[in-house]
Parts: C-alpha cells; structure tokens; sequence
C-alpha cells in the first residue's frame, strides 16, 4: 500500500509570519449550537469548531549537494519551508499537529481563521506515531477542541475535516467514517481511521470531527492513486501519548530486543499462529530472559499475538522496565519468560518499529 504523508513542503526562501496579541476565547472546549441539525447544514459545527483550528508553517534548513552547489552556484543550505494543519487542545494555548509536519524545522508558526498568528515551540514529538505538541502564548484563552479518548466513533458516523490543503487555508470538507483498525505500514503502532472526507497535502495535522464537535482523529495520509481514502490517528492514542510529550518531550516505550519475522504459510500448520524470533540481540532484554533465535511468541502478558504488528504494538504500549511473561513455542513445546523490557535505544528506533522486522518469506 503508498500511502502519502498530506504535508505540503515548497523549496523557497521567505519570511515567517509576524505574531499578533491574543485572541477572546473559552476557558470551556467548543460546544455545539443548540437546535444544530446537521440534516440542514453543517455550518453551525464549522463556525463551532474552526476557530480552534490552525494552519502551521514551517522553515527548516536543508543541506545543497557539493555538485548542485558548484553547477548553479548555489549556497551550501537552502531554506525549506512547509505547511500543515492543527488544532488546539487546550486554553492556554497547546496545540496537536504531525511530527512529519514540524520534523527538522528550526521556525514554527501558527495562523488562526481569523488571522491572527504566533510563533509556536516544539514542546514534544514522536516519530513512532506521527503526533507532535505545540505551545503559544497569548493575553488571553484560546478556544479548543475536545478528543473523544473513548473511541466513540463508528463506521458509517458522519465525519468533518477541518485544514490547510495545498496551502489554500482554512477548507472544510465531509464524508464518513469508512473503515477502522487500517494498518500503515510506515506507522505500525497506530490503528488508523479510514474516511472518504477528502483529505489533501497539507490536511496533516487537523482534525477529524465528529458531529458532537469533539476530535475522533487526527488527518495524516492518503492513499496514493485513490479517490477520497484518507486516514487518522485516532483520538484515544493521542489522548494516551500526550501527557508524556508535555512533561518529557517524547514517549519511552518497551524494547524486548530481537529481530521478528512472520511465520511462512507452509510451516503455519506445523508452528500455529504467533511471531517467529529471527533473531535475539545479545545482552538484550530478550536475551537475558531466554528466549531463543526458532521461539515462536504466541502470547505476551494476557495478549495473544498472531502478527509482527501486534507484537510491536504490545511491546511498545508497556512501560520500560515492566515485567512481562511471554509464552513461547519452541521444538513443539510451550515455555513461559519473563522479560524485564527495557527502554528502546537510539539504533532501534526505525520508523515506526520498536523491534527489528524481517520481511516474510513464502
């Protein structure tokens, strides 16, 4: 599956956006109309909902190649300017947005509907699940949109989109809530919202609203070559990684430390369902505890696992330094571990992987 991350990014050099005194706000989130019927219009939840929304801009450095510096006589950097979406989350001014939107980017800047703009800081991102934490300051509260962290939506929900696509501003556009659990293979810790609300570059990072004016997702990628496929982190994940990104500026999740693979269709018969250890790094936790390059894990904690995707997300969604008990098979025969996980290091962290995968083989 190509997927496109809707990040609009533009070669230029250019300004930033000067910031403005603060805007009236709600120290309440965004609550709908009374009488709001979304059989008539949708109006009143946009005009509900927008001014909590923000269009990002970015302005990065990049490097000119050696040989493109001494053709065109170019300088050695170049500034890299992008845009985004985003929204925020609370009234003192935090706002949720995509890593890859802010990723590298040495000036971040927010504009509202109404015009007024500030210069955002990076208080917190994770590259593993594509979300970052913005803060501005002003005099006053910002108004701010509420996650709905109880996963309430469903297939067939009416859903808004609410961004900056290619760069024209605020748009909105509608659709419903198609699928849930989509996988990406660039993300694999995210279970993402599928929704045919058209959804353009420069759409990542604004929300996904559902008719109750909360935020059911967070709009991320499209899938490249169709027509009104687009996908969103949920709102529950967001809701869990935040409070991490506001007091650490990332989030420290569980490393076992070994290489998976999938199990061959011919040998599933003979082994059953559950994660083949291709290999185990040495002095790892995985290690220490007695797992074995051959172990199939069927089961971590009170979880089965069937697939690479599950293990990774059980592994990455326990704390570093909890205990698990991990059921292996190996030579026919179950064998109980116990892995004390460890915090995953810097050369183990791979878009999106907690653990090292190897590709299936049939």
């Amino acid at each position: 599956m190509s997927v496109l991350r809707t990040t609009v990014l533009m070669l230029m050099v250019g300004s930033g956006v000067a910031g403005c005194g603060a805007i009236a706000g709600s120290p309440t989130p965004v609550q709908m109309p009374a009488g709001f019927n979304p059989m008539v219009s949708l109006a009143p939840l946009v005009d509900a909902v927008e001014p909590a929304v923000v269009n990002v801009y970015t302005s990065g450095k990049m490097q000119v190649d050696p040989r493109t510096q001494w053709m065109f006589g170019l300088p050695s950097e170049r500034t890299v300017q992008g845009q985004g979406s985003g929204f925020v989350i609370s009234a003192d001014g935090y706002i949720l947005t995509n890593n890859h939107v802010v990723k590298d980017a040495t000036e971040v800047k927010v504009k509202f509907a109404d015009g007024a703009d500030y210069a955002a800081k990076v208080v917190g991102t994770d590259a593993d699940s594509d979300i970052a934490l913005l803060k501005i300051t002003g005099n006053g509260a910002f108004p701010y949109l509420q996650l709905d962290k109880d996963d309430g939506v469903r297939v067939g929900d009416w859903v808004v989109a609410v961004g900056n696509p290619l760069g024209f501003g605020h748009t909105v556009t509608a659709g419903i809530v198609s699928g849930m659990g989509r996988n990406i293979p660039d993300l694999p810790l995210d279970e993402f919202i599928q929704t045919d609300a058209s959804i353009n570059p420069g759409n990542s990072g604004g929300p996904l609203i559902g008719l109750d004016g909360t935020v059911v997702g967070m709009n991320t990628a499209i899938l490249a070559g169709a027509n009104t496929v687009g996908f969103a982190i949920p709102a529950s994940h967001i809701y869990e990684v935040i409070p991490q990104l506001r007091e650490n500026g990332r989030v420290s999740r569980g490393y076992m430390g070994v290489q998976m693979a999938s199990i061959p269709e011919v040998a599933q018969q003979a082994l059953g369902k559950g994660v083949l250890i291709a290999e185990v790094v040495p002095d790892g936790p995985a290690a220490k505890a007695g797992i074995q390059s051959g172990d199939v894990v069927v089961k971590i904690g009170s979880r089965e696992v069937e697939d690479q995707t599950d293990m990774l997300r059980v592994v990455a969604g326990t704390p570093p330094g909890e205990k698990v008990d991990v059921l292996v098979m190996r030579k026919g025969k179950e064998k109980k571990l116990t892995v004390e996980l460890m915090e995953k290091p810097d050369a183990a962290k791979k878009a999106g992987a907690d653990e090292q995968a190897v590709p299936q083989r049939k």
